[in-house]
């Protein structure tokens, strides 16, 4: 019977590093498309659009791909996944789409099979209900938590990330826009869900048998205990040596140097001081720091 390890998030708290080790330390067959945003798509978290100007964009670039290469022998199963994948997203709506099909041609000879899709960390309870029904209960669900005012500033950044040459002064002063003015209340409410971890958290572990949070402290910074936490919880080997080897780059991380001045943090300490004293009681008040 096949079973499913999903990345639920949280956006910009390590879901692509928490991807990569799944995907290159142990035996789960990770969704050549990380983030395949099936359900957030189908309850509209997101909009449909996005998706399928994405996949499309992805599609064209592996046919260009393929009609360039002089040699094809890199159309394996992993990447004819991929290729439908995209073509499925881009030409159909997801209500007409088997989520399994997401996973074909590899579907049969892999027992595990998963994906990270930090949007769906902020489904809403029937949407949750409705992924353990299409996946079974006994489905892996993995959450990572980040100190949330850091993991705002690292989201701002990915927004302004466009702006090359925007100074640390410009990004705080646009930063500071943001949380004091009218007009942004709908990108405010996205971020301030996802640093709801507690009811994330609580949602999920209704629905499913097995839930686990990481932090984004002890996912980079201690990968013997995060290694074996994972090994038990998905019932697999992690493997440790190559888990080093992927946290000696840190994965998809835009350059984490903008700093912003003490009053600014201490605004976004203030914000989100339930989530942050809520992490404290998970994980101690020395972790969740970074």
């Amino acid at each position: 019977m096949t079973k499913f390890v999903i990345g639920i998030g949280s956006q910009r708290a390590g879901s692509t590093l928490l991807y990569t080790i799944l995907d290159q330390c142990s035996s789960i067959y990770m969704n050549p498309i990380k983030e395949l945003h099936y359900f957030d798509t189908l309850f509209g978290v997101r909009h449909p659009n996005v998706l399928q100007r994405f996949s499309a964009n992805q599609l064209n670039k592996d046919i260009e791909h393929i009609v360039k290469a002089k040699d094809l022998s890199f159309i394996n199963r992993r990447f004819k996944n991929a290729l439908r994948t995209n073509f499925l997203l881009s030409t159909k709506k997801v209500q007409a789409i088997s989520y399994i099909d997401l996973y074909r041609p590899c579907v049969h000879s892999n027992k595990l099979l998963g994906e990270v899709t930090p949007e769906y960390m902020i489904l809403p309870p029937n949407g949750i209900q409705d992924m353990a029904e299409t996946l079974g209960e006994d489905t892996r669900i993995i959450l990572i938590a980040r100190n949330p005012a850091k993991r705002f500033i690292s989201a701002f950044k990915l927004l302004k990330h466009g702006n090359s040459n925007m100074s640390d002064k410009v990004f705080e002063e646009e930063l500071l826009n943001i949380l004091q003015n009218p007009g942004h209340e709908v990108w405010l409410q996205v971020q301030d869900s996802f640093n709801d971890y507690e009811t994330a958290f609580n949602h999920y572990q209704k629905e499913f048998k097995h839930v686990l949070m990481l932090s984004y402290d002890e996912l980079f910074g201690a990968p013997e205990a995060t290694a074996a936490i994972l090994s038990v919880f998905l019932e697999l080997e992690i493997s440790l040596p190559k888990y080093k080897k992927v946290i000696e780059t840190k994965v998809n991380m835009i350059e984490e140097t903008t700093e912003v001045s003490e009053e600014t943090y201490a605004l976004l300490q203030e914000r989100y001081a339930a989530s942050q004293a809520y992490l404290d009681k998970i994980f101690g008040k020395d972790v969740c720091r970074a």
